[in-house]
């Protein structure tokens, strides 16, 4: 086990540069002149310009200044510094706390939720209660984030603490601890729930289907041993890829969920520094990305051993 998690490390190096590499070409190449941009309306004296073009090293060739950034990250964990000389990890801190609140919040709703809907429409398969399951997961997938946010934002958020007096689930900001997160993260894992369910639905049946259920079942194990030991352990397996891969989506794809519930985590951070052309920054939060996809899908493969036996890392 140790030798393979050591190599699936090694194979990642090349991942992690490749993915860099490429973000940084694509964020280096956006039209305009981010010198310009740090002076806003007033134009910059052609001077100080050229200092702080030579001091960023803006007129190194780009591979030559991937390598300055590359370089810093693997030996020294420095990420660099932003064009007002704030360093980038500074910056990243306290947003990436709250963003992977969020994920962390959107991943239990949607693992518990998910699950739980799909377990159940698969044990009643083709009954109202399948039907109703798939209509709403319907319903989740084809409204967007954007329309789920604002309409429960107004009816949990604003509505029910009018009618109750219950400030129940706050409508922006985390001043309210853990409880400013149930909202957005359901929001943020609408779709995934969505998803989750129907694959859970699928999986599961299908397993159900299979000889050594029918075997169980005829020595006589309980419904409930039959699916929960037999059944859903061996649906679990692409469940369990499904959430190590949603992991990094959830904290990639925040942006919309974070600028509705007034949440200044990663995603508003991203937003915000590709707008003002800050591209250290960009590349710092997609780096940073790029290594928790890495890692979630190290993690997703070391529990497929856990779920199936069958299953070793030599």
């Amino acid at each position: 086990m140790g030798r393979y998690v050591i190599r699936r490390l090694i194979q990642a190096i090349p991942v992690l540069l490749g993915a860099t590499l490429l973000i940084f070409c694509i964020v280096f190449a956006l039209p305009g002149d981010p010198i310009a941009a740090l002076f806003g309306d007033k134009r910059p004296d052609p001077a100080i310009a050229e200092v702080l073009r030579e001091q960023y090293h803006l007129n190194d060739p780009l591979l030559l200044q991937y390598w300055y950034y590359i370089s810093g990250v693997l030996f020294r964990g420095d990420f660099g510094v932003n064009f007002a000389d704030v360093p980038v990890s500074q910056i990243m801190a306290g947003k990436f706390q709250i963003t992977l609140n969020l994920a962390l919040t959107a991943l239990v709703m949607e693992a518990v939720i998910g699950v739980g809907l799909g377990l159940w429409a698969a044990l009643r398969r083709g009954k109202a209660t399948d039907t109703a399951i798939l209509a709403s997961t319907l319903v989740l997938i084809s409204v967007p984030t954007l329309v789920t946010g604002f309409v429960l934002q107004l009816v949990l958020g604003v509505k029910v603490k009018q009618w109750t007096g219950l400030d129940i689930f706050p409508v922006a900001g985390t001043a309210e601890g853990l409880r400013a997160y149930l909202l957005p993260g359901f929001v943020l894992a609408g779709a995934s729930i969505a998803y989750l369910t129907r694959l859970t639905r699928t999986s599961l049946a299908e397993t159900l289907r299979s000889d050594y259920i029918r075997t169980a079942t005829a020595k006589g194990l309980s419904r409930r041993r039959v699916v929960g030991r037999h059944g859903l352990r061996n649906a679990l397996i692409p469940l369990v890829t499904y959430l190590g891969a949603d992991l990094g989506q959830l904290m990639g794809g925040a942006v919309i969920t974070e600028t509705i519930f007034n949440l200044q985590g990663i995603g508003n951070q991203l937003f915000q520094s590709v707008y003002l052309r800050e591209q250290p920054v960009v590349v710092g939060i997609v780096t940073v990305l790029v290594l928790i996809y890495i890692l979630a899908n190290l993690v997703v493969d070391l529990l497929y051993a856990v779920l199936d036996p069958r299953i070793r890392y030599e």
